[in-house]
C-alpha cells in the first residue's frame, strides 16, 4: 500500500494549483466587458432632457423671429419654394424652429462611465430636404386661450458612443410648450386683415364705415334740405375721417385696443374737419360733436354708439306716411269724365230682356199621313203646315228662367191648323192627297229681365226696381223698362196674339235685347258728387314706410297702397245686402269702376317701382360697380354697434396684452413722406377714396334712365327742374359774370316757351270746359296766374300743381260754375297740366340747365371764397344766407310719384358710394410674454412690405423665404339718403359727381 501512493500527487494540491494559475492569467485572457444597459438609457435620457432644454428656447427665439418678419407670400427661390403657399407663415415657423434646434442640438451631449450621447438633426440644402424639415415640425397654439406654443420635432437622433464606436441609436420626438404667443398674433392680425377687407356682407370696415358715414349724410342732406347752403353733402374729407374711425374700431374688436397715436391724431382731424363744414357754410354741428364723441377713446368696458345725431332731420329709420294722393285724381279723371261716367251709369240702368213661352195641347191634335191613291202609287214627297189662331185669353203660367224675373206675362188659347199634303208618283202621272186637323193650345207668353251682366256692381235685388218714384234723385227707377221692352219684343212682333200665335207653332224668337231705363237728370251730379268724397277717402289711405327702406327700394310703397286699399275696398264700396233703388246700385257701381281703377294705377305704380328699382340697380352697378342689394346691406350696416372689447387672454404667467402701433397713425389722403413718418421710404399715398354721387344736379341722364322718360325726353328736364335753376342763377343775377349771364339768359327763354305752352292748354281746357270764348280763357289764365310775377316762379307753379288749383277757382268765380262744375274743371286742369308738361316744348334741353348750373355753382365759389378772404366768417354767413346761388339748386332723384305720368313726388333721395383703399406702411402688434423668469418680454408681429432672408444651409448667405406682405385693405359704403318732396332736394351741387382723391385707386404707391 506504501508503494502505490509513494508516486502520485494529491488531488487538493492541483486544485489549488489550478485556482493560483487561473487568477493569474485572468487579466490578459479575458476581453473588455460590454458597457451595461442601464448606462446606455442613462446617457439618453440625459440627453432627451437637454433636448428639451434646447428645442425649448429654440423654440421661443423661432416664434419671436417669425412674428417680427412674418412670411406671407413665398419667394421664388430655392426655400421658399419648400414653403406651402396657403400656409407661409406657419411652414416659415416650422423651418425656423428645424433650424434654431439643430443649431442648440450641436450643444447637447451626456456622458457616463466613458458612454457618450449626442442629438442630432440633418443639415438641409436642397428643396426636398427642407420641405422634409417642415415636415418634421408640428406647431399648434396651447394654452385655454392660445397664448402658448406648442411645438414638437420628429425623430432627433440620439447616437449613443464609445469613444468613436457607435454603442446605439435611438430617435425621439420632443415636444415642449413655451410662453410664445405668436400664432395668437398671427391669427389676429390675420383676422383684422380678413375684415378690413370684408365686404358689406360681413362685419368689418366696410360695415363700420357705413355706420359711420350714415349720420354725417343724414344730418349734412337734412341741414341742406332745410336749407343749410351745402354744396357737398359727403365729401371726401367725411370719407377719410370715417374710414379711421372705422379702422381703430375694427383693432378694438379684434385685439382688444386700439392704436393710442391713431385715436388721438383721429380726434385733431375731427376737429379740423368739423371746422372746414362749418366755414363751408353749414351752421350744424351735430355731425362733429356726434364723430369725436363716437372716435374718442372709451375704456375697453364700454360700447361705442354709432346712432345719428340728434336734432331735426330725417332719419333712415324715420316712418314716412304714403299717401294714394294724385293717384286718387288721375283715376277720378278717367271714371268721372261725362261719357266714361253716362256709360257706368247706363249700364246700372240697363235690363236685359226677352221673351219666353211654354204650351201644352188642351184638345184636338195632329192629322195623319193622307191616304195613297191606289195599288202602284208611291210617295214622293210631303210638306207640312200649321196656321195659329188665337180663339181666347187663358190664365198664364210661364215658366222663368234662373236669374231671371218676370216684368209680364199672358196667356192665350190658340187653334192650330195642322195640314199635311203629299205627292205621290206612278210612272209619269203625279197626284196629291192632302189629311188636317185642329189642335187647340194653352199657350203662356212671359216678358223676362235681368240686369245687365257688365256692371261691376254686386249683383242683388233691388227693393224698388220697377217702381215709381222709388229714387233718390228722382226720375222713374226701372219702372220705364217694362214699356219700352214691350214695344221692342211685342209692338214690333204684332202684337200679343201674334207673339202668342208664334209661340203656338214653335217660331218665337227668344233672343235678348237691352233696354236702357230713363235717366233721372240729377243722377249724374248725385253720383259724381258721392265719388268726389269717395276720391278724397282714397287720397287719403296711406301706408307707414322707413324713409331709408322706400330710398333703398326694400320697401314698395304703391304695392302696399294697393294692399291697403284691397282691406278698405268693402268699405269703400258700401254696397248694400239689398239696393233701394237702381240709382244706388249706379252709386256703387261708379265707386267699384272708380276703386278698380286706381287699384290699376297702384298696381302699374308697384311695377313701376319695381322697375326702377332695377334701372338704379344698373345705374349703380354702371357708375360704381355696386349692387342695389350691397346699399340694402349698407342699410341695415349702420346700425352697427361696436361690441365690447374683449378681454385680454390670460396665460399661466399672466395677462396677455396687446399694443398696435401703426405707420402712419392716420392714413391720410393726401401724399405723405419718411420726414414725418420714419416707417416711410420717400413718399406714398396710404388712403385714396372716389366718391360717387349717383344722381348730381341738375338731373342728369342717370336719373332720366331711373325714371323712365320716354324716347327723346332723355336729355330734357323737368320744368320744375328747370325754373329752380333759373331761381338759383337769378340769385347771383347782380354778379357782372358775362358767362352766367348769358347762360342765365338762355335758360329764361326756354323756361318762358315751356311757360307759355303750359298756359296755353290750360286756356283751351277753361274754353272747353266752360262757355268762355278763347280770348276770354285766356284772360282768366293769365288773371289767375299772375300773382307768380317771374319766369322762374312761374314755371313753379306751373310744375307743382297750384297753378291749376288757383286757374279752377278763378274761373269758377267768374263763370259761376257750380261745386260741382268747378271740381270737374280742376281735374281736368291738372290732367291737361300733367300732359303739357310731359311734352318736349315744356321741358327745356339739359345741356341748357346744366351750363347754368355750373355757372351758378363757379360763382357762387368765388363770392364765397373772395368775401372769406376780405370780410371773415360774419359776413359770408350772410352771403350764403342771402346770396348763395347753389342753395336753391335742385339735386337728387324724384322717386315714389303718384305712379302716373306727372311733376307729383313723394320723396327725393340720392346715393353716394364710396370705395377706399388704404395700406399701412408698418402695421405692429406687440404682447407682453410675461413668463415669471423674463416678465418684461414681448413678441413683435410686424407686417411692413420687407423681404424676408434666412440662412438655411449655414453657408453664411441668407436665402429668401418671402415678404411680409405690408397690411393693405378695400372697403365700400353705399349710402342712401331720403328727403320731403320739396324742390331743393338732396345732393352735391358743387357740379362733382365722382370725387377722387390724388393717388386713387393706387394706395402706398410711391412717389416720383
Amino acid at each position: 500500500m506504501r508503494d502505490d501512493t509513494r508516486g502520485r500527487v494529491p488531488f487538493s494540491l492541483l486544485g489549488v494549483l489550478l485556482l493560483v494559475s487561473s487568477l493569474t492569467l485572468a487579466p490578459t485572457l479575458v476581453p473588455d466587458p460590454a458597457p451595461t444597459e442601464t448606462t446606455v438609457e442613462r446617457v439618453v435620457d440625459r440627453t432627451a432632457a437637454a433636448t428639451q432644454t434646447a428645442m425649448r428656447g429654440g423654440v421661443a427665439t423661432a416664434g419671436r423671429r417669425a412674428a417680427s418678419n412674418p412670411v406671407l407670400t413665398t419667394a421664388n427661390t430655392s426655400v421658399g419654394r419648400a414653403l406651402n403657399e396657403s400656409q407661409p407663415f406657419r411652414d416659415a415657423l416650422r423651418l425656423r424652429i428645424y433650424l434654431r434646434v439643430r443649431d442648440r442640438l450641436a450643444q447637447v451631449s451626456a456622458t457616463s462611465d466613458s458612454v457618450t450621447a449626442t442629438a442630432t438633426l440633418p443639415s438641409v440644402e436642397t428643396t426636398a430636404e427642407y420641405r422634409e424639415a417642415i415636415e418634421r415640425v408640428t406647431v399648434a397654439s396651447a394654452g385655454p386661450n392660445g397664448t402658448r406654443l406648442r411645438a414638437t420635432v420628429e425623430n432627433v437622433t440620439v447616437t449613443v458612443r464609445r469613444d468613436a464606436r457607435v454603442v446605439t441609436r435611438r430617435h425621439v420626438s420632443p415636444t415642449v410648450v413655451v410662453e410664445s404667443p405668436v400664432l395668437l398674433l398671427h391669427q389676429q392680425v390675420q383676422r383684422y386683415d380678413r375684415r378690413v377687407n370684408n365686404g358689406l356682407a360681413k362685419p368689418g370696415l366696410s360695415q363700420r364705415l357705413t355706420a359711420r358715414l350714415y349720420p354725417i349724410a343724414w344730418a349734412r342732406g337734412g341741414a341742406q334740405f332745410g336749407g343749410a347752403p351745402i354744396d357737398n353733402v359727403v365729401a371726401n374729407r367725411h370719407v377719410s375721417l370715417a374710414t379711421n374711425g372705422a379702422l381703430l374700431g375694427v383693432q378694438r374688436s379684434t385685439f382688444g385696443r386700439s392704436d393710442p397715436d391713431g385715436r388721438r391724431t383721429l380726434t385733431d382731424a375731427t376737429a379740423v374737419v368739423g371746422i372746414e363744414d362749418v366755414v363751408g357754410g353749414s351752421r350744424d354741428t351735430e355731425f362733429a360733436q356726434s364723430l369725436l364723441a363716437e372716435t374718442s377713446y372709451h375704456p375697453p368696458e364700454q360700447s361705442i354708439s354709432t346712432a345719428p345725431p340728434p336734432g331735426n332731420h330725417p332719419q333712415p329709420d324715420e316712418p314716412m306716411r304714403v299717401a294714394v294722393n294724385g293717384t286718387a285724381d288721375d283715376a277720378f279723371r278717367a271714371v268721372a269724365a261725362p261719357d266714361a261716367l253716362d256709360a257706368t251709369l247706363a249700364d246700372a240702368y240697363t235690363v236685359q230682356t226677352r221673351l219666353v213661352a211654354n204650351g201644352y195641347r188642351i184638345g184636338g191634335g195632329r192629322p195623319s199621313r193622307p191616304t195613297r191613291p191606289g195599288e202602284n202609287w208611291t210617295l214622293l214627297t210631303e210638306r207640312r203646315t200649321s196656321d195659329a189662331t188665337v180663339v181666347d185669353d187663358a190664365t198664364p203660367r210661364p215658366d222663368v228662367p234662373r236669374d231671371w224675373h218676370e216684368l209680364d206675362s199672358f196667356g192665350r188659347v190658340v187653334a192650330v191648323e195642322h195640314t199635311r199634303v203629299a205627292v205621290w208618283e206612278n210612272g209619269s202621272d203625279e197626284t196629291t192627297t192632302a189629311s188636317a186637323r185642329t189642335e187647340r193650345r194653352r199657350v203662356s207668353v212671359a216678358l223676362v229681365g235681368r240686369h245687365e251682366d257688365d256692371t261691376p256692381a254686386p249683383d242683388r235685388r233691388i227693393r224698388t226696381a220697377h217702381e215709381r218714384d222709388g229714387s233718390p234723385v228722382g226720375g222713374p227707377n226701372l219702372a220705364d223698362v217694362e214699356p219700352r221692352a214691350e214695344r221692342e219684343l211685342l209692338d214690333r212682333a204684332g202684337g200679343r196674339d201674334a207673339v202668342a200665335e208664334r209661340a203656338a207653332v214653335g217660331r218665337l224668337r227668344t233672343n235678348a235685347i237691352h233696354v236702357t231705363g230713363e235717366h233721372p237728370n240729377e243722377l249724374r251730379p248725385w253720383v259724381y258728387r258721392d265719388l268726389r268724397d269717395l276720391r278724397e277717402e282714397v287720397r287719403e289711405t296711406n301706408v307707414t314706410v322707413e324713409r331709408g327702406a322706400v330710398g333703398s327700394f326694400d320697401a314698395n310703397p304703391a304695392g302696399q297702397l294697393r294692399d291697403r286699399l284691397a282691406e278698405r275696398r268693402a268699405t269703400f264700396v258700401d254696397a248694400p245686402t239689398r239696393y233701394d233703388s237702381t240709382a244706388q246700385k249706379a252709386r256703387v257701381a261708379a265707386r267699384i269702376a272708380y276703386l278698380d281703377a286706381v287699384t290699376d294705377r297702384l298696381a302699374a305704380g308697384e311695377r313701376h317701382h319695381a322697375g326702377a328699382s332695377e334701372r338704379v340697380g344698373r345705374v349703380l352697378a354702371n357708375r360704381t360697380g355696386g349692387s342695389l342689394a350691397d346699399l340694402r346691406r349698407s342699410l341695415t350696416a349702420r346700425e352697427t354697434r361696436i361690441p365690447r372689447s374683449r378681454p385680454a387672454p390670460v396665460s399661466p404667467a399672466g395677462p396677455v396684452t396687446t399694443r398696435v402701433d401703426t405707420g402712419p397713425q392716420y392714413l391720410t389722403l393726401g401724399r405723405v413722406n419718411e420726414s414725418a413718418h420714419p416707417s416711410l421710404e420717400g413718399s406714398e399715398t396710404p388712403l385714396v377714396a372716389r366718391n360717387v354721387n349717383l344722381f348730381t344736379v341738375p338731373y342728369d341722364n342717370a336719373a332720366a334712365a331711373v325714371t323712365g322718360e320716354g324716347t327723346g325726353q332723355v336729355d330734357r328736364v323737368r320744368l320744375l327742374t328747370a325754373a329752380a335753376t333759373l331761381r338759383a342763377a337769378n340769385v347771383t343775377r347782380n354778379t357782372s359774370n358775362e358767362t352766367l349771364a348769358r347762360q342765365r339768359a338762355t335758360l329764361r327763354r326756354r323756361v318762358e316757351r315751356a311757360n307759355a305752352y303750359v298756359l296755353e292748354q290750360m286756356a283751351t281746357t277753361v274754353h272747353e270746359e266752360t262757355s268762355a270764348g278763347p280770348q276770354r280763357s285766356r284772360e282768366i289764365v293769365e288773371t289767375a296766374t299772375a300773382r307768380w310775377n317771374g319766369t322762374g316762379v312761374r314755371g313753379r307753379a306751373l310744375a307743382n300743381g297750384s297753378a291749376a288749383e288757383r286757374v279752377a277757382r278763378v274761373t269758377a268765380e267768374r263763370r259761376g260754375l257750380s261745386l260741382v262744375e268747378r271740381d270737374w274743371l280742376w281735374i281736368r286742369l291738372d290732367g291737361a297740366t300733367e300732359d303739357a308738361l310731359s311734352r318736349p316744348i315744356a321741358r327745356p334741353r339739359t345741356p341748357v340747365v346744366n351750363q347754368t348750373a355750373t355757372a351758378v355753382r363757379r360763382i357762387s365759389r368765388a363770392q364765397t371764397r373772395q368775401l372769406l378772404a376780405d370780410a371773415g366768417r360774419e359776413q359770408t354767413e350772410r352771403l350764403v344766407e342771402k346770396r348763395l346761388g347753389t342753395k336753391t339748386l335742385p339735386a337728387g332723384l324724384p322717386i315714389l310719384p303718384s305712379f302716373v305720368p306727372g311733376a307729383y313726388w313723394a320723396i327725393t333721395m340720392n346715393v353716394w358710394w364710396v370705395t377706399v383703399e388704404g395700406e399701412y406702411a408698418r402695421f405692429a402688434v406687440t404682447a407682453n410674454r410675461g413668463t415669471p423668469a423674463t416678465p418684461s418680454a414681448s413678441t413683435t408681429y410686424v407686417r411692413d412690405g420687407d423681404p424676408v432672408r434666412l440662412d438655411v444651409d449655414g453657408d453664411g448667405t441668407r436665402e429668401g423665404l418671402g415678404t411680409s406682405d405690408r397690411l393693405s385693405f378695400r372697403a365700400e359704403a353705399g349710402i342712401v339718403v331720403v328727403v320731403p318732396p320739396r324742390l331743393r332736394g338732396v345732393g352735391d351741387k358743387d357740379g362733382v359727381a365722382v370725387e377722387t382723391s390724388a393717388g386713387w385707386p393706387d394706395a402706398g404707391a410711391p412717389g416720383e
